[in-house]
């Protein structure tokens, strides 16, 4: 029988988080270094890796290495569809207006998660923020709207957060909340080299934005 944990299967966590590890490591990681990470014997490391791969969860580079396979990509394309349509045109509109890139960022339980993302299409040099980047909600502009959604009390919802050098080294954001479904957390946000700008007029736009994305997604402000 599956041991559980929690109310859940002990199991199914355990590969979870594997997956999660593999996908989040700064460097790539080997199968011995995975079963160190999680605590378990190098030969069920394996066979969890094994298991990955008959599924397409998981590859192996020649040199052992483990990376997130291309099932997943499949998959991810597929998450939040709805939300990622609703929201590319408007920050598709967003880029090109302020000549920076746009993201929307919503929150995984653990982290603020950047769903998707718009870059100038006219600009000499853009800055680039790829769709599945994490970071904590305590770090960045996006992160600390979605932290004041979650509690209100203790950090106070601004009309908008600011931040330099966090998340992204030499970079600012600005971001703004976003009204989504089920109260989902989230923000619209843009990112660009520090310059001399008129943070209130970004701001502005990001609100007009954040407007009517809830306004395609069927939600009241």
């Amino acid at each position: 029988m599956t041991k559980t944990t929690e109310g859940g299967s002990q199991t199914l966590g355990r590969g979870l988080k594997a997956l999660t590890l593999i996908g989040e490591s700064p460097s790539p990681l080997t199968v011995a270094e995975l079963a160190e990470e999680l605590g378990i014997h190098r030969s069920m490391a394996y066979r969890l890796v094994k298991t990955f791969e008959q599924y397409g969860f998981v590859e192996r580079t020649p040199s052992g290495d483990l990376e997130l396979g291309a099932r997943l990509g499949a998959l991810a394309r597929n998450a939040s569809k709805s939300l990622q349509a609703a929201a590319t045109p408007h920050l598709a509109t967003l880029s090109d207006e302020l000549q920076m890139t746009a993201l929307l960022v919503v929150f995984d339980g653990e982290a603020a998660v950047t769903l998707s993302t718009a870059e100038p299409r006219h600009a000499d040099a853009t800055v680039a923020q790829r769709p599945g980047t994490r970071h904590p909600i305590d770090n960045g502009a996006p992160g600390r709207v979605i932290r004041s959604q979650l509690n209100p009390e203790q950090y106070p919802a601004q009309d908008y957060e600011f931040s330099y050098d966090e998340v992204i080294p030499g970079l600012t954001s600005i971001a703004v909340p976003v009204n989504l479904p089920q109260h989902k957390p989230g923000a619209i946000a843009v990112i660009y080299l520090s310059q001399e700008l008129d943070q209130n007029h970004v701001a502005l736009k990001l609100t007009a934005a954040s407007a009517r994305i809830s306004a395609s997604l069927g939600v009241r402000a």
